[in-house]
């Protein structure tokens, strides 16, 4: 019997999950998901594992073939995953937060050194736009003007 689940076996698990919650972004997620954030993945597969999957007939196996990498025991674990998360409110509140949390990890891994601006405290931010251009930064209360400047008499 599994106790601690590896990441090999919690990757189908969280994918799964990510399907059920983000739909066909739910793979691609799931992937990069196991690239930058290996112990979110484990966390969401042990808690899978241990509220729906662990003890019952059938499912350790179930788990090995998905994690196998067959596309149809992929589709049974998640088609059986999903049914559980539909009926399970608690679970599916449980796994939706992580899943949540990985989902916004992993978008803002992938917009790193795209337009991003952000912004913290009481009107404090921070835009880069280029990498390789200066980093402007204003803290306080500044006002900014934009457009043509007031003609003088």
């Amino acid at each position: 019997m599994i106790e601690q689940l590896p990441l090999f076996l919690a990757t189908p698990i969280a994918k799964a999950v990510l399907d059920k919650f983000y739909e066909s972004l739910g793979s691609k997620l799931g992937e990069r998901a196991v690239e930058v954030l290996p112990e979110k993945v484990k966390q969401l597969g042990q808690l899978v594992w241990e509220k729906c999957l662990r003890g019952k007939p059938g499912t350790e196996e179930m788990l090995q073939k998905a994690a196998d990498g067959a596309a149809a025991d992929q589709k049974k674990l998640a088609d059986y995953l999903h049914q559980v998360l539909e009926r399970d409110v608690t679970l599916r509140q449980e796994a939706q937060k992580i899943a949540e949390e990985i989902h916004l990890e992993v978008t803002q891994h992938n917009i790193q050194a795209k337009n991003v601006m952000n912004v913290s405290g009481q009107a404090q931010g921070l835009q880069v736009n280029d990498p390789n251009q200066p980093v402007i930064q204003v803290q306080g209360n500044p006002v900014f003007n934009f457009g043509a400047s007031p003609k003088a008499d």
